[in-house]
C-alpha cells in the first residue's frame, strides 16, 4: 500500500513526530511506500520528498514584527494555507497514494489540505496528538488549571480568558481555527480518528465529533530493543521543557528531599527560568539539555525512576511507554490517559496532579524501596509487552487502512 503520511515537522520534535517516524519505519519494514509531506525546516531529516514540502512559516518571528501585515500573514496562514494546499496537491498528482494518515497538520499545514485528498477520493486517517479539535488552546488549561468552557463548541472563551500564551491576538487565531474547522465540517471529511488513549476519545465526544469516527489505537515501542540494567541512583525526567509539563513542581519536590537527585533531559521555553528555580532552591538537578538517540536510551536504562509531572491532560505519553518498556517505574500526575497506562501501586505511584507535597511523598516512598521499585519495573514492562507491542499496533492500523480504503488484507 502506498501511504501519505503527514506531519508539520520532519525532525524529532515531540510525541507527535516520534509516533510519525516510528510508524513510517514500521510500515517501511512491511512492505509499504510511505511517502511524506510536511513544512519545510532547518533541522527537517532529509526526505527524498523535501521538494514538494511547503515554505517554512516562523510565526514568532512574524509576531514579533507587530505589524498589520505580519499579523494578517499570521491569521490567513494558520487557518487555511495556500501554499500548503498546492504543495499536497501536486504530491498527489505525481505520487498518487492510496490513503492519507495525518498527524499533527494546524498551525502551519492547516486543514486547508484536506481538499485535494477529497478530490481525488483519498481517504483519510488522523492520529489525535492533542486536544485541537475541541479546545482552541490544544491543552484544556488556562494558566495553571484545567478549562473545559469550550466543550462543546463555546470557543469564544479562549479569547475571553486569552487562554493561547496569554495573548488575546494568539488567542483569537486558535480560536478561529478551531471554529472554521468545524463551520467547514473537516470531521466529516475524514474517515477515522485516531486516539491513542480513551481519555482523548472521550473528550472529542464530549466536543460533539461522532463516536462511530473515533477508534482508540495505542502508540507503540519496540519493547524488545529496551534492555533494563542496573539503576545508578537517580529519577529521570525526559520530554519538552514547558509549563504544562509540570517541571517546576517536580523541582520544587526534589529542592524539599535528601539524597534525591534528578536527571532532566530536553529543551523548551522554561529551561532558562527553571535552571534559575533550580540555583534558588539548590536542589540536585542535572540539566542535560536536548539528548536523542543512544544516549537517551542508556539514561533512561540506567535510571531509578521516571517522572511525568503534567498538569494537563496528557494523552499517551512516550516518555511512560518506554520507562514501563525498559521495566522502570514511573512517578506520574493521575491526570488525562496517565491512569490507563500507570497502575498506582503496581507499576508505578500516582499523585494528584499539581499536589508538590503528594508528589514529594511519592517520590520518598520510591527512593526508599528498591525491591518495590523492581516489582514495579517487572510490572510495567510486562504492561508494555501486552499493550505496547509493535506487531499488536501494525495490525490495528493495517486494518483501519484495509477498512477505509476498501482493500483486502491479500491485495
Amino acid at each position: 500500500m502506498r501511504i501519505l503520511m503527514v506531519q508539520t515537522y520532519h525532525y524529532y520534535r515531540g510525541g507527535d513526530s516520534t509516533y510519525m517516524f516510528n510508524l513510517s519505519r514500521l510500515l517501511e519494514q512491511k512492505g509499504h511506500e510511505v511517502i511524506h509531506f510536511a513544512m519545510q525546516h532547518p533541522q527537517n531529516i532529509e526526505s527524498e520528498y523535501s521538494g514538494y514540502f511547503t515554505s517554512e512559516i516562523d510565526f514568532p518571528s512574524l509576531l514579533a514584527e507587530s505589524s498589520a501585515g505580519a499579523a494578517l500573514k499570521v491569521l490567513s496562514r494558520s487557518i487555511y494555507n495556500s501554499e500548503a494546499r498546492k504543495a499536497i496537491d501536486r504530491l498527489i498528482e505525481d505520487k498518487r497514494p492510496d490513503i492519507a494518515h495525518f498527524n499533527n497538520i494546524h498551525g502551519h499545514l492547516t486543514t486547508s489540505i484536506i481538499a485535494p485528498l477529497r478530490k481525488r477520493g483519498i481517504p483519510i486517517v488522523w492520529t489525535l496528538h492533542d486536544y485541537r479539535l475541541v479546545c482552541p488552546n490544544t491543552t484544556f488549561l488556562r494558566g495553571d488549571k484545567i478549562c473545559e468552557l469550550c466543550l462543546p463548541k463555546r470557543y469564544w472563551n479562549c479569547v475571553m480568558h486569552k487562554c493561547k500564551k496569554g495573548s488575546l491576538p494568539a488567542s483569537i487565531v486558535a480560536m478561529m481555527t478551531t471554529f472554521c474547522d468545524r463551520v467547514s465540517r473537516v470531521p466529516s471529511k475524514v474517515e477515522r480518528f485516531i486516539t491513542p488513549s480513551r481519555f482523548l476519545m472521550g473528550k472529542l465526544v464530549e466536543g460533539k465529533i461522532k463516536k462511530e469516527k473515533i477508534v482508540s489505537i495505542p502508540n507503540f515501542v519496540d519493547v524488545g530493543s529496551f534492555t533494563p540494567r542496573a539503576e545508578k541512583g537517580y529519577f529521570f525526567y525526559f520530554g519538552r521543557l514547558s509549563h504544562e509539563k509540570g517541571i517546576d513542581l517536580l523541582i520544587e519536590a526534589v529542592s524539599s528531599m535528601k539524597n534525591v537527585s534528578l536527571k532532566i533531559a530536553g529543551e523548551g521555553p522554561l529551561s532558562a527560568d527553571l535552571k534559575k528555580l533550580v540555583a534558588e532552591k539548590g536542589a540536585d538537578v542535572e540539566f542535560l539539555g536536548f539528548v536523542t538517540g543512544d544516549d537517551l536510551r542508556l539514561l533512561l536504562e540506567e535510571s531509578s525512576c521516571v517522572v511525568v509531572p503534567s498538569r494537563w491532560y496528557e494523552n499517551l505519553p512516550f516518555s511512560v511507554m518506554e520507562a514501563l518498556a525498559v521495566g522502570k517505574p514511573v512517578v506520574a500526575a493521575d491526570i488525562g490517559g496517565i491512569p490507563e497506562m500507570v497502575e498506582d501501586g503496581v507499576n508505578g505511584l500516582l499523585f494528584p496532579a499539581g499536589d508538590r507535597e503528594k508528589l514529594a511523598e511519592c517520590l520518598g516512598r520510591m527512593a526508599g524501596d528498591r525491591d518495590m521499585r523492581r516489582r514495579m519495573g517487572e510490572a510495567g514492562r510486562k504492561k508494555a509487552e501486552e499493550l505496547y507491542d509493535t506487531e499488536a499496533h501494525y495490525c490495528q492500523i493495517i486494518g483501519l487502512y484495509n477498512e477505509a480504503t476498501g482493500k483486502t488484507p491479500e491485495e
